[in-house]
């Protein structure tokens, strides 16, 4: 990797890193989650620096390297902002319900131990396949790095990139993938491969961070451990990573909001900075692909069917407020880019009144996605012995759920969310398309991952550490979301 690339993606970072520590609420402690923080600049970086690509894309044109200097400027002002904004500010109080500090037991040692290998083992894996496998698979070739060679490579006509006449390679697709490859290659001077391959190893391995920091931060470094494990163990989440689409970042984001909620919810109504990064972040999922407008959606009707437990209408409107003030920005991105420059989407193309109908009241359609889902979701994460799911079901039985935990705001609206998410891609497979079992076959796999890193998330912040399991009574899973 050139010094170039590796300049964009320290760049990107530390742009990431001044917006969210900058949204960080004051009174809450940074250092039990700095590497929960590292996490997330990395996503929210790419995320803005591609806004940033795109704004300049739509006012000048194709950007050279005066790219870097204006970012360099961006990050110098952001730097400044910081510095002041953190003066005057009360001091940080600790977390609330700080995880216990004990010595290392020999479960934790092996899961450290696990965890370190994994991540050796994979992030080599990742860097060989990627070697030898270039240019990704095959919607990277007809999509994501095919709309950024059409944009770097069109000059003042780059605007083709979005002709009606690819509807093949979704042109109507958000840009936020491709925009962060055309800016590696603006920061290297010309196309290289390993752009778009960077961008890949920086979402794929950020999600496991993310996963990894969250949790331990909420219920100890052992449980945090295992979570990552369970990502860096799912052998599609690392071979889909390789491949270079845009699946895993928009997973990275989903799993941001949740994590941003559950944060909210520990620390209560001092932490708006929280819910303004959970936006920020709900909106940069829509600017990756159309699935994070679903994602919003879903969340936010989520959030209206959670809210009765959740307090005082004054908090809630507080909160709503504060969401809105990060999303609504990205959405107006979103939506111009839709207007302006986007074709019609090809499945939204295909609906009329007289198919629709003949769809919905067909039964055999609705049989055909209820078992491709059963077995989407029973088989996922399959290693050649286990899949994941199976799997983590038989732990969550012998480790029982942590008491208090399901009841929370956060992991009801987290399981809402999902929920919901699940059901509108079925909507959507049902009266889209003709041929619903080749869509079914094609996608499934890759919209259940998109979710993968959240549900990993949510279901080792339920369960009962080791430590736990030892000294409190179990409770199993389905027990513990009974009312």
């Amino acid at each position: 990797m050139s010094v170039a690339l590796a300049l964009s993606a320290v760049v990107a970072v530390a742009i990431g890193l001044t917006v969210v520590r900058g949204l960080w609420p004051g009174s809450v402690d940074l250092r039990p989650y700095r590497f929960l923080v590292a996490a997330l600049a990395v996503g929210v970086g790419l995320g803005i620096t591609a806004v940033g690509l795109f704004c300049w894309l739509s006012l000048l044109g194709l950007p050279d390297r005066k790219l870097i200097a204006v970012e360099l400027v961006v990050l110098s002002l952001l730097s400044v902002w910081l510095t002041r904004s953190q003066r005057g500010k009360a001091p940080a109080v600790p977390a609330i319900g700080p995880v216990r500090q004990t010595m290392p037991s020999t479960t934790a040692r092996v899961a450290a131990l696990a965890f370190a290998v994994t991540l050796g083992c994979a992030m080599a894996a990742f860097i060989g396949l990627s070697a030898s496998r270039p240019h990704g698979a095959w919607d990277a070739w007809m999509n994501w790095n095919l709309r950024a060679r059409l944009i770097f490579r069109g000059g003042p006509e780059w605007r083709v990139a979005f002709s009606p006449l690819l509807e093949w390679s979704h042109p109507d697709y958000p840009l936020l993938v491709q925009a962060s490859v055309v800016r590696t290659w603006v920061y290297n001077g010309g196309e290289t491969l390993a752009g778009p391959a960077l961008i890949a190893f920086l979402f794929a391995f950020a999600t496991v961070g993310l996963a990894t920091s969250a949790v331990a931060s909420f219920r100890g470094r052992t449980q945090g451990m295992l979570a990552g494990l369970v990502l860096l163990s799912t052998p599609f989440f690392i071979f889909h990573g390789i491949s270079q689409y845009g699946d895993v970042p928009v997973g990275f984001f989903f799993l941001s909001t949740l994590v941003l909620l559950a944060l909210h919810e520990r620390h209560g109504e001092r932490t708006s900075g929280f819910a303004v990064l959970a936006g920020l972040t709900a909106g940069l999922a829509a600017w990756t692909k159309n699935e994070g407008v679903l994602f919003i959606a879903a969340f936010v009707l989520s959030g209206v069917v959670t809210s009765k437990r959740a307090g005082s209408g004054r908090s809630l409107a507080k909160e709503a407020g504060a969401f809105a003030l990060g999303l609504l920005p990205m959405l107006l991105i979103v939506g111009y880019f839709k207007v302006r420059f986007a074709p019609p989407n090809d499945l939204m193309s295909t609906i009329g009144s007289g198919e629709t109908l003949a769809r919905l009241t067909d039964p055999q359609r609705y049989l055909l996605v209820a078992k491709a889902y059963l077995s989407g979701v029973a088989r996922f994460g399959f290693n050649g012995l286990v899949s994941a799911v199976p799997l983590l079901v038989a732990y969550g039985l012998c480790a029982g759920v942590r008491p208090g935990e399901a009841t929370k705001r956060w992991f009801r609206l987290t399981v809402v969310t999902v929920a919901l998410v699940l059901a509108g891609h079925a909507v959507v497979f049902i009266v889209t398309t003709e041929d619903v079992a080749r869509l079914l076959n094609s996608s499934l796999e890759r919209l259940l991952l998109q979710l993968w890193p959240a549900v990993v998330f949510a279901w080792f912040m339920l369960l009962a550490d080791a430590e736990e399991a030892k000294v409190e009574p179990r409770r199993s899973p389905a027990e513990a979301v009974s009312p």
